[in-house]
């Protein structure tokens, strides 16, 4: 257990300014948006109803006229805006820690390294596996919730200064507890939703001489086009079967949770799914647990696992550029 205990933090520290500075630079980002905003949005507009106020009279007009549910919605538009950037981003930095996590340890030969100690091949495809799955979304999620908690402290200090009631707009109606609680329970069934796209990388890292990138790419269309051209695997189509699963993955994986909120005739939705209106409810997010799709591309990311621990044992060249 220490042992491995000692790979994840070497994953964490070899891998800290994506897992650690880039959470912090977009929150820095963000927050200095957010001021320069409040600083000049006087005389901005806001939408209530499917009509624009002045933000200096509107505030005043969305504490008397906006009900409780149509604020909390505010607040959420607000909480789940901020979540999905966070998510595409920790999607973006996963992608390509996948990518070089097997390749770059044959680069710089360090893997002759960690050959030399007492550690498995299995235990070290594993510890990035934890990585990738667990360690990696669990930061960003403390990351949001540090950053929302700031951001609904400025918010409401912007709301303040504007002549409005932070209190009523933005402290009361905001419901982050809830958000952060469903955002935990959907990064997790994400990371399974995400096996075999995280696998196939992973697979790819192992074996690339170089390129990783483009040979995750090439592999799936080239396996495609063989089919087209020559009928090959008809019966099977491994390369349309293959690139289908990895796609269906790649189109949902920027946002682990989904959301929909209505302004007079306007929809706004954030994420991915066909129907993010229903997708932060509860049954709804443990849903796809309970889906086919789901186990099938768990037991494909498993065998690409299995192929990237294979081959990390049985290949010892380093990688060329």
């Amino acid at each position: 257990m220490n042992a491995f205990m000692t790979l994840i933090k070497r994953e964490y520290w070899e891998h800290r300014g994506g897992f650690f500075k880039t959470p912090i630079w977009l929150s820095g980002i963000f927050l200095l948006l957010v001021a320069m905003a409040g600083i000049t949005g006087k005389s901005a507009m806001i939408r209530f109803d499917g009509s624009d106020h002045m933000v200096e009279g509107g505030l005043k007009y969305l504490e008397t006229q906006a009900t409780p549910e149509q604020l909390r919605m505010g607040t959420d538009a607000l909480l789940y805006g901020t979540g999905s950037i966070f998510g595409f981003v920790m999607f973006i930095v996963l992608v390509f820690y996948c990518l070089g996590a097997l390749y770059d340890d044959r680069r710089d030969r360090s893997v002759l390294f960690w050959r030399s100690l007492p550690v498995s091949d299995l235990n070290t495809v594993l510890s990035k596996v934890t990585t990738v799955m667990l360690v990696g979304p669990m930061i960003y999620l403390a990351a949001i919730i540090i950053f929302q908690l700031v951001l609904l402290g400025v918010v409401g200090l912007i709301v303040m200064f504007q002549g409005g009631s932070p209190m009523t707009l933005v402290w009361l109606p905001a419901e982050p507890l809830t958000y952060w609680a469903r955002l935990f329970v959907a990064l997790l069934l994400h990371a399974l939703w995400l096996l075999p796209l995280y696998g196939w990388l992973l697979l790819v890292s192992s074996w690339a001489r170089s390129r990783p990138f483009l040979w995750a790419l090439l592999v799936p269309a080239a396996l495609s086009l063989l089919e087209v051209w020559f009928h090959a695997t008809a019966s099977l189509k491994v390369g349309h079967q293959l690139g289908d699963l990895l796609l269906s993955r790649l189109s949902t994986g920027i946002a682990p949770l989904s959301w929909k909120m209505t302004d007079g005739d306007e929809v706004v939705m954030i994420g991915s799914t066909n129907d993010p209106g229903l997708s932060t409810e509860w049954s709804v997010i443990m849903e796809r647990l309970y889906t086919l799709d789901m186990w099938v591309g768990v037991v494909v990311g498993i065998a690409f696992i299995a192929g990237a621990i294979w081959i990390r044992r049985y290949r010892d060249d380093s990688a060329t550029e």
